[in-house]
């Protein structure tokens, strides 16, 4: 993924008639160098105000701090601040009023640059280095103490790993990981050690289309945004199915393109979708609650967003890729 036309590159060799026809469609997205494509329906629902305010519209196109070139992973670490990396492979860590704090560049991305991050308990964090097969423990400031995986679809190799999400009480991280028909989500230790993996490529409950997005809840349920497929499945931490919700379309409910998701403070589920550029509020049972955002680049609009995150204080941190911005939005109970 070294350019935009190539967000969806042929991975899925030989794949059938629906995913190839969910990738060509991607393509033509990525392949417009991020137009905004407005669905059908797709005028916002009011915002609540009581619940819901943009606080932050956080950079802009450019290659100096606090400014971004396409921000795809975010993650907020334990202290509050959150780190961010672009298509330039270039990593940023904020203070939690969106403060600059430090730049540096990903020393190895020729092939593509890494997609996904997890912060973990003793502050530093995962970083999914899609193009090299493998997920690396870094510092917020770029350096590496850990390195796990290489390529291969074998226990503990990797396809491309897209994300991750910890379970800290039970000693689990999940990488969701898709290409070659590898699609799945491999489980791990806290130090590293693989323990097992569920799911595979397919339309069927329990099978994937390039997954993109992990999370955990409180009780260790799995939630997996499968993209090609449009929807959201939910898992044991054993990786046995329990609900898939969601479909294509851009009505309440549906969506195109979930690519990353992440639990609120309110114990909502926040999707960030890609291609219908909003975020939708689901329950951890899959019952929709409210949605946000359209097409443009105003306040209460997205191009493309890719990645999302929640923070301490209640708020909820969308890589606003196509508009080169991150929004840090205040949930209010």
């Amino acid at each position: 993924m070294l350019n935009a036309a190539n967000t969806f590159s042929g991975h899925h060799r030989g794949a059938s008639k629906p995913l190839v026809l969910g990738m060509v469609f991607s393509v033509a997205i990525a392949a417009l160098a991020w137009p905004i494509l407005r669905p059908a329906n797709s005028g916002a629902m009011p915002l609540e105000p009581a619940k819901v305010s943009m606080t932050i519209l956080l950079g802009k196109q450019g290659d100096k701090r606090g400014e971004f070139q396409q921000p795809r992973g975010v993650t907020v670490l334990r202290d509050g601040t959150f780190v961010v990396v672009d298509r330039a492979a270039r990593v940023q860590h904020f203070s939690a009023d969106a403060k600059p704090i430090s730049l540096w560049s990903m020393k190895d991305h020729a092939l593509g640059n890494p997609k996904g991050l997890c912060a973990l308990p003793d502050g530093n964090m995962l970083v999914c280095d899609t193009h090299y097969g493998r997920v690396l423990k870094m510092t917020p400031d770029g350096e590496m103490i850990a390195m796990w995986g290489e390529p291969g679809k074998g226990p503990g190799q990797f396809v491309h790993p897209m994300g991750a999400a910890i379970d800290s009480p039970r000693n689990r991280i999940f990488v969701v990981e898709y290409g070659d028909y590898v699609d799945r989500v491999q489980v791990f230790d806290l130090n590293g050690k693989w323990l097992h993996a569920f799911g595979s490529c397919g339309l069927k409950d329990g099978e994937f289309q390039r997954p993109s997005g992990i999370t955990v809840d409180r009780e260790g349920n799995v939630y997996v945004a499968d993209a090609c497929n449009h929807r959201i499945q939910k898992f044991t931490g054993d990786g046995v199915w329990l609900k898939t919700f969601g479909k294509e379309g851009s009505a309440d409910g549906e969506m195109r393109y979930p690519y990353d998701i992440a639990f609120g403070a309110d114990g909502l589920l926040y999707v960030a979708e890609f291609a219908n550029h909003r975020v939708s509020v689901f329950s951890c049972e899959g019952v929709f609650v409210r949605r946000f955002g359209e097409p443009g680049n105003g306040e209460n609009q997205f191009a493309n967003p890719w990645s999302i995150a929640a923070d301490p204080r209640g708020r909820v941190i969308v890589s606003d890729t196509g508009n080169h911005r991150l929004k840090i939005i205040a949930i209010q109970k």
